[in-house]
Formats: structure tokens, C-alpha cells, sequence
């Protein structure tokens, strides 16, 4: 009986310790035309997937913007095909939107 209680309290105490922090950091942004795809490319080994977004809460009358899942070593472009994904990969552009920060400047 006096083992069974000792493994229960090491076994809360374990996934106590787990718990961690996670913090949000902002890498970039990318703005894909309509009807454009987020494609994950892997860095290394070239396999392409479609990008995983974060459930985020919705917030009425505020600006609701989806958020990828981004992990290290893959690069994210927007694209209607994989194909035109990878071209793009090898050019080095992202695909997406081209948006004028500042406008009024000349």
C-alpha cells in the first residue's frame, strides 16, 4: 500500500516540472493573394506540405489574423501549387503580397 501512494505523488510531481512558458515572437509576415496557399518547405530534404495554422480566439470588431505554425528549418511561401512553391523556394521569394509601408513617401 506504501508503494502505491509514493509512485502516485512522484508521478504528479514529474508533470509539474513539465509545464513551460511559451512565447509568441513575431518572425514576419506573409500576405498571399486569392486563392494562394501556405506551403512548409523542408530546408534540407525539399518535401513540401500545406502550412498548419494556430487556433486563435476570434475578436469581434478587432483585426482576426491567422497565425502558422512556424518550426525551424522550413521556409513558408504562399503559392497555388507545390510546384510554383518550390520555383519559387529556388528564387527566394515568398510569394506573397508586395505592401507599400509608407505610401506618402516618393
Amino acid at each position: 500500500m506504501k508503494e502505491i501512494e509514493l509512485n502516485i505523488k512522484d508521478k504528479t510531481e514529474i508533470s509539474v516540472k513539465q509545464k513551460k512558458q511559451v512565447e509568441k515572437q513575431l518572425v514576419g509576415d506573409i500576405i498571399p493573394h486569392n486563392g494562394h496557399t501556405i506551403w512548409k518547405i523542408n530546408n534540407e530534404t525539399l518535401e513540401i506540405e500545406k502550412a498548419k495554422y494556430i487556433n486563435t480566439a476570434y475578436i469581434v470588431g478587432g483585426e482576426n489574423k491567422k497565425e502558422i505554425l512556424v518550426i525551424d528549418g522550413f521556409t513558408y511561401i504562399s503559392a497555388l501549387k507545390k510546384d510554383t512553391a518550390l520555383k519559387k523556394f529556388h528564387k527566394g521569394e515568398n510569394g506573397g503580397k508586395n505592401i507599400d509601408r509608407d505610401p506618402l513617401k516618393l
